[in-house]
């Protein structure tokens, strides 16, 4: 006893929070099923406050310039047991983009996204490639042009929602398109950016009761 370590009290009280804080992860983690068939199927919606979707191209073919779109809106009708009969449907709000560049930003929103401007997907065909991974194919609309796109999708697993009676499924998605398909030239200063746009999307869906 004699030997103890003592720690100040305000320490402790980190230590032991942090104790905690490890434990309830750990034990969260726990909780999460990689396995498809243990989701209840139907109706899913995301859950915005865990939803990222950004895009990246490239600048003058010197580096990989990025942003992001903060208003977005994806249902989901989840059937876990035959992923080929599940739907997916998003819609973005185009003039919610988001660079590091205000400038930029003013000028994508006054020029290429006015208010109103939306891209949406309709998913057509889903394909599971490998236990946790597949593709869904779909119609993507910009600017009154629709054309095919295929994500790449990886299933990371769900569990029950810890606020509330529902349920929980997170996906991370990526696809490319050129912009120029669908009319995203028309801007000052445009033929600085590449015309290969990659999406990166990273979605929790909440389970609708």
């Amino acid at each position: 006893l004699r030997n103890q370590v003592r720690h100040p009290p305000m320490l402790r009280r980190i230590l032991l929070a942090t104790a905690v804080f490890g434990a309830w992860t750990s034990l969260a983690l726990a909780d999460v099923s990689m396995n498809t068939q243990s989701a209840p199927k139907g109706a899913y919606e995301q859950n915005s406050d865990h939803t990222v979707v950004g895009f990246c191209t490239s600048h003058m073919e010197l580096s990989t310039y990025c942003g992001r779109f903060d208003k977005t809106t994806a249902k989901l009708t989840f059937n876990g047991s035959q992923p080929e009969r599940s739907t997916v449907t998003a819609t973005i709000d185009l003039s919610s983009v988001n660079t590091p560049s205000a400038e930029l930003n003013d000028k994508l929103r006054k020029e290429l996204f006015r208010n109103g401007s939306t891209a949406t997907f309709t998913s057509t065909e889903v394909k599971l490639n490998g236990k946790n991974e597949g593709t869904v194919t779909g119609n993507l609309a910009i600017n009154g042009v629709t054309k095919p796109v295929t994500l790449k999708v990886k299933f990371n697993g769900g569990e029950p929602f810890p606020f509330g009676d529902k349920y929980v499924l997170g996906f991370s998605a990526t696809t490319a398109f050129k912009r120029s398909d669908f009319g995203l030239t028309d801007m000052v200063g445009a033929q600085f950016a590449g015309d290969d746009v990659s999406l990166q999307i990273d979605i929790e869906f909440l389970q609708v009761k």
